[in-house]
């Protein structure tokens, strides 16, 4: 009974010790990165203008949404449906 605890307790420090470790790096890799605010704010994950016009812009980033609205619908349409 003793041996069993003291493994549960050196097994429990060791994961308390690794988890640790790993949210260290993290919150290092995470400085490491470039500031978001360099990011020009337009830019929205995929949805980037392709034209350096200001009124065709607007365009191409709403002929994008269309196009990705249109795909969302043609996979949610054939997807299987659990209301059925």
């Amino acid at each position: 009974m003793a041996i069993a605890a003291i493994i549960y307790i050196s097994i429990s420090a060791l994961l308390v010790i690794s988890a640790g470790i790993f949210f260290v790096k993290a919150i290092q890799s995470l400085m490491k990165q470039k500031p978001i605010s360099k990011q020009q704010p337009d830019q929205v994950m995929f949805l980037q203008p392709t034209v350096n016009d200001p009124a065709s812009d607007s365009f191409a980033i709403y002929s994008q949404r269309e196009e990705i609205i249109a795909m969302l619908e043609r996979q949610f349409a054939s997807s299987p449906s659990s209301d059925s």
